[in-house]
């Protein structure tokens, strides 16, 4: 009788240990960034995916990478809720300048990537679809670098509010962008204009529906409990089953969700700590896993483009915020600061290109190395901007170096 009651020599490890030993490492490398070199932690985190991923040492590999998407879309919903829950709309209406300068920057980024890439020689269709992803702010690089510095003001509220709106408009025109691959079949035409209403309205329904179910279980159980948090756990887990289900994306839901709350309560909600806790795992892990998407191959492919992708979109924001800043009650260093602070772009940018890869794996192809390059550099870089954008608008209390 054989049975396996002794361990094999050498032991056998699988995936999970090493993506524990590098979720360690993750976190102790960003902790040892922000305290040595004052730069933000999520900088390291992402570094140390990309160290760790198949870009340097490959020990992330695919199959320890399969939880990649179940963590990405979790920890994007608590941070995309979160941003939506500080975000009032009534402030569009109280300072309309605010939301023009918000559509002159996002206008402009997409006109100014689409065109550049264009110039370049890259392939129209995936010129469209990299300018609409270029239009995104990471919500989890601005949020974690801003509770970082503990920044307060209007530079920060702002720089919250824009990363808002850019998730919105970034997942949308990406999905009339994929609406129009469906338009090249003449079969498809009616795919091409149903399917993105489609999108837009269940993730509005789903959203306003997870509003509705939130208020309700803050009714019942105080959010700030331990019972609380693993309530509001479970229904954007339920929510995102559904989105999953009506093969909806998981991004706008939570987004709406939060600010269909804040538009009912429009006082100050105070985040729970148990689930900041929790949370903060999900976030490290989502850097983490942001990095080790990255490969050598796609890399090298996409730097050219990349690198297009990035000067262009970085011209873009500046300018549309400098350009309406004044109008909306900003002074010029305050709105220059605003436009540096919208640079980041992360996990969003490569959740969009994985749907689309699972529809259309050739364009998926051509697209992802572009869109990986931006990740890989902005994911280093662009919370160090962001960073040193609102300690140069003199709102951080962190103690930071000015």
């Amino acid at each position: 009788m054989n049975l396996p009651l002794w361990p094999s020599w050498p032991p056998h490890f699988d995936a999970l240990l090493f993506f524990a030993v590098a979720l360690l490492a993750t976190a102790l490398g960003g902790e040892v960034l922000g305290r040595l070199l004052r730069l933000p932690r999520v900088t390291g985190y992402t570094l140390c995916g990309l160290v760790l991923g198949p870009l340097l040492l490959g020990g992330l590999d695919s199959s320890a990478l399969a939880v990649r998407r179940g963590v990405l879309d979790l920890a994007l919903a608590l941070l995309l809720f979160e941003l939506g829950v500080r975000l009032d709309v009534r402030w569009f209406r109280a300072n309309p300048w605010m939301l023009v300068s918000s559509l002159a920057e996002a206008g402009l980024t997409f006109l100014l990537c689409a065109g550049a890439l264009g110039l370049i020689g890259v392939d129209r269709g995936i010129a469209l679809a990299v300018a609409a992803i270029a239009v995104g702010t990471a919500p989890a690089v601005v949020m974690r670098v801003t509770a970082e510095l503990r920044a307060g003001g209007q530079v920060t509220e702002r720089v919250l509010a824009l990363c808002a709106l850019n998730v919105g408009y970034s997942v949308v025109l990406f999905k009339l962008m994929l609406g129009g691959l469906h338009g090249g079949d003449p079969a498809g035409g009616w795919v091409a204009v149903l399917h993105p209403l489609y999108l837009m309205a269940g993730s509005l329904l789903v959203g306003t529906l997870l509003a509705v179910g939130f208020i309700g279980l803050r009714r019942v159980v105080d959010p700030g409990t331990e019972q609380g948090v693993v309530a509001i756990f479970g229904l954007l887990l339920a929510a995102l089953a559904v989105l999953a289900a009506l093969r909806l994306p998981a991004l706008l839901a939570p987004l709406v969700a939060g600010m269909a709350v804040k538009w009912y309560d429009p006082r100050p909600h105070r985040w729970p700590q148990h689930f900041g806790t929790a949370g903060g795992v999900m976030v490290i892990a989502l850097f983490m896993l942001s990095g080790a998407t990255v490969s050598a191959g796609p890399l090298v492919a996409g730097v050219a483009a990349g690198i297009v992708a990035i000067v262009a979109r970085a011209v873009a924001k500046l300018a549309g915020v400098m350009a309406f800043g004044p109008a909306s009650g900003l002074g010029w260093r305050k709105s220059f600061a605003l436009g540096v602070a919208l640079m980041p772009l992360s996990a969003v940018a490569l959740l969009l290109v994985e749907d689309v890869r699972t529809l259309y794996p050739a364009f998926a192809a051509e697209l992802a190395p572009i869109v990986l390059c931006m990740v890989a550099l902005l994911g280093v870089f662009g919370p160090i901007a962001t960073q040193r954008a609102l300690i140069h608008a003199r709102e951080n209390r962190s103690g930071a170096e000015q």
